[in-house]
């Protein structure tokens, strides 16, 4: 059964016979990659700023791991990996803020050899 022209529908706005350059498809991943960008700007500048608010407290390192992690959780579907990954690196982040904060507070209660040096 064949159609005849006058009968034919007309044809999309948005279709691009083959061979020939598609600009709003260049247009929409200009778009996205921009988007990004701006994605990943904003969460650096967030993360600059809870580093600085983050000084001298017990979560230093923590907080930045989280919020890498949750920049990773909004980019990129994750669901397809075990939980254990996230919860890895937030337990080393723990762990690197545990043994900095517990190593500051014997330094600074401990005598140092210059100390005992400067005494004699």
């Amino acid at each position: 059964m064949a159609t005849e022209g006058s009968a034919a529908h007309s044809v999309p706005g948005w279709f691009v016979a083959p061979g020939e350059g598609d600009s709003l498809a260049w247009f929409a991943l200009i778009l996205l990659a921009l988007a990004l960008y701006g994605l990943v700007t904003l969460y650096a500048a967030f993360d600059r700023w809870a580093e600085r608010q983050s000084e001298g407290t017990p979560l230093a390192k923590t907080i930045p791991t989280l919020l890498s992690i949750a920049l990773l959780y909004e980019i990129f579907p994750l669901g397809h990996f075990n939980i254990l990954l996230p919860i890895a690196a937030i337990l080393i982040a723990l762990m690197a803020d545990w043994s900095r904060f517990h190593l500051n507070r014997t330094k600074q209660g401990a005598a140092t050899p210059a100390d005992e040096v400067q005494d004699v």
